[in-house]
């Protein structure tokens, strides 16, 4: 029996082992979503819902002199309810706020902390319906949203079929960029607007749940970019068996990125590998793509699923290799 570190694996790798080791022989009638989808999904008398949790680290997805506690509050929730949204028509409904923070911090941090968090389960009528708190070494928030499925409306990450096409909303790349700026130089630089922009989508993500709502009914499968687009068109494609061709060229990049960053190779890596951008990638009937746009213009078409299991990208119509070089937790 092998018996490497977590390092050797990887977060994949480790989410392999737990899954593992916990999976039922029996089959749960009920679960309509298990283990591997952004959320857990299950019915419940006449009523399905969702359930997602996620967790925030002080060092590891912030650091403290970076963002300002009541921005972090509203991160904490947005990048949860950003799960929700990737399971398609779900309104996100209840939270539970679990909190570990050292002794030594202030009540001024913790009051802005929960103002954050209220501030957008107001805007997504979210109740705070209960939690934990405890003492820790470093900021610790763990959040988990509970969610109701309207219409039927799950769709999961496996459904992609060969000649769909592979759609996002908006651009990639930004909150790459704003990483690399706040460890570059810190908080208190004085930013470009371009700069500011990129640093925004870091730290103040936008779930993109109304957008999930309008076309969730079209799609065939469907995740959010969370751990960066090459990973999510990889969920969608070669966990399932299946493969895709991408049209780099075809992805779009804001304008604030390639003033920041003019260096090409430097954009495809924020483009592809950077995290954290939680933009909705999903694939779609190509009969079903315009549609699509007229409902959300922002939605982009990047590429196509094939049978090949295996993903390919190409510039200008040339093959690109393509090294996956992103962030690892472990």
């Amino acid at each position: 029996m092998k018996n490497g570190s977590i390092a050797s694996i990887g977060e994949f790798g480790l989410i392999d082992i737990i899954k593992n080791q916990i999976l039922n022989s029996k089959t749960e009638k009920n679960v309509t979503v298990g283990l591997g989808d952004d959320s857990f999904c299950f019915k419940l008398g006449k009523q399905s819902l969702c359930v997602t949790k996620d967790l925030l680290i002080e060092n590891v997805h912030f650091k403290k002199e970076w963002i300002m506690p009541q921005t972090l509050g509203q991160k904490a929730i947005e990048v949860n309810v950003s799960d929700i949204a990737a399971m398609g028509n779900v309104k996100p409904k209840y939270t539970f706020i679990g909190l570990g923070v050292p002794s030594t911090t202030s009540e001024i941090f913790i009051k802005n902390l929960y103002k954050g968090f209220k501030k957008i389960c107001d805007k997504y009528q979210i109740l705070i319906a209960g939690g934990d708190t405890v003492r820790a070494d470093k900021i610790v928030i763990s959040v988990t949203i509970i969610g109701v499925v309207c219409n039927d409306g799950i769709v999961k990450r496996s459904g992609a079929n060969a000649g769909d096409l592979i759609g996002i909303t908006n651009t990639f790349g930004d909150a790459g960029g704003g990483v690399e700026l706040l460890c570059k130089y810190g908080k208190k630089h004085k930013y470009t607007k371009y700069e500011r922009f990129l640093i925004s989508k870091q730290n103040s993500p936008k779930a993109r749940l109304h957008e999930a709502w309008k076309i969730s009914k079209y799609l065939t499968s469907l995740t959010d970019a969370s751990d960066g687009l090459y990973v999510s068109i990889e969920l969608l494609t070669k966990n399932f068996c299946k493969g895709a061709d991408i049209c780099i060229d075809k992805i779009p990049i804001s304008t604030a990125l390639k003033r920041v960053f003019k260096d090409s190779q430097k954009q495809l890596n924020f483009m592809l590998l950077g995290a954290e951008d939680y933009e909705l990638v999903f694939t779609v009937p190509a009969s079903e793509a315009k549609i699509l746009k007229k409902l959300v213009p922002q939605i982009s078409y990047i590429g196509e699923v094939n049978l090949s299991n295996k993903v390919r990208y190409f510039y200008n119509g040339k093959e690109q290799k393509i090294q996956y070089l992103g962030y690892k937790h472990f």
